[in-house]
């Protein structure tokens, strides 16, 4: 028989239980979970408005242009080709629409990972021509800020969650897209996918990108570079063809997540219709999956 424990010892070993259980948590994921499962604007009791650095204004619409640091690692060295990069994500997402018979007027679309707009500020001339109506998401607050303070009103944008969900209605959205967004949900994607195809209409389409054996190999042939190694588990980079079918790496606040572009379409077929995955476009290592509600 267990030998008998005494009030004062189960207290005792009840609040052990506890701070072990609060160790671990303040260990793994102390920021995201204190600001509810997102990246607030920071991590003090007082948050005051952001002051971000001037930049220069886009000339031929008359939009800021984000400073390098607030690009978020895309292209902070060269504003022009920032803007290069984003027209030509923007070009490509719009004959995806055009192919699927869904490009027209007064589209709902959401931006999903919008950062400060590198991709939706171009939809500004189907705002104005289309009557479009321009949504996007991010669980950083700083870059919803940023979009907040310099891009019109009409850019409607709030910061999420990691956790799968979104306010806003069922069948919201004609198009959703996403870049470098599912490249990092190592939890929940399944969820994740549940959530998008509730907001999007019947009909709707969805891009969003995703690491594939084409991801695998550009990693591992540039396995010398400080930031692949500082990003990616070795079982990546040491192995020179991908020979799993999916890789899930990290944690809740920062991961890496790799499907073989076969179970890609397998797992992706219970929630959507797979039109097609795309090889990478021109700048990105990252194929395309588009689908249909």
């Amino acid at each position: 028989m267990p030998l008998p424990i005494t009030q004062s010892e189960l207290e005792n070993l009840v609040q052990y239980t506890i701070q072990e259980v609060l160790k671990r948590v303040s260990t793994d994921y102390p920021d995201t979970i204190k600001a509810g499962f997102s990246m607030p604007l920071d991590y003090e009791n007082i948050t005051l408005p952001v002051v971000f650095e001037k930049y220069r204004v886009e000339e031929s619409t008359g939009l800021a242009i984000p400073a390098p640091e607030d690009r978020m690692g895309y292209r902070p060295d060269d504003a022009n080709a920032y803007l290069e990069w984003g027209k030509y994500d923007h070009d490509e997402l719009c004959e995806v629409l055009k192919k699927y018979s869904v490009f027209g007027t007064d589209l709902s679309i959401l931006d999903f990972g919008c950062s400060t707009g590198r991709i939706l500020r171009h939809f500004n001339s189907e705002k104005k021509s289309l009557r479009w109506k321009l949504y996007g998401c991010d669980i950083q607050a700083r870059v919803i800020e940023w979009i907040r303070q310099h891009l019109p009103n009409y850019f409607n944008v709030l910061t999420c969650s990691t956790i799968p969900h979104l306010p806003y209605a069922d069948n919201t959205f004609d198009f959703i897209y996403g870049f470098s967004v599912f490249t990092h949900i190592k939890y929940q994607w399944d969820a994740w996918l549940m959530e998008l195809r509730r907001v999007m209409k019947h009909g709707g389409i969805m891009m969003q990108t995703v690491h594939t054996e084409n991801a695998w190999e550009y990693y591992a042939s540039s396995n010398k570079e400080e930031w692949i190694r500082n990003a990616h588990t070795p079982r990546v980079y040491e192995y020179p063809k991908m020979d799993v079918d999916y890789l899930l790496h990290g944690d809740m606040a920062v991961s890496q997540v790799f499907w073989k572009k076969e179970t890609t379409k397998k797992y992706w077929e219970r929630y959507f219709e797979v039109l097609e995955i795309r090889d990478p476009p021109k700048h990105s290592f990252q194929d395309w999956v588009i689908v249909r509600k």
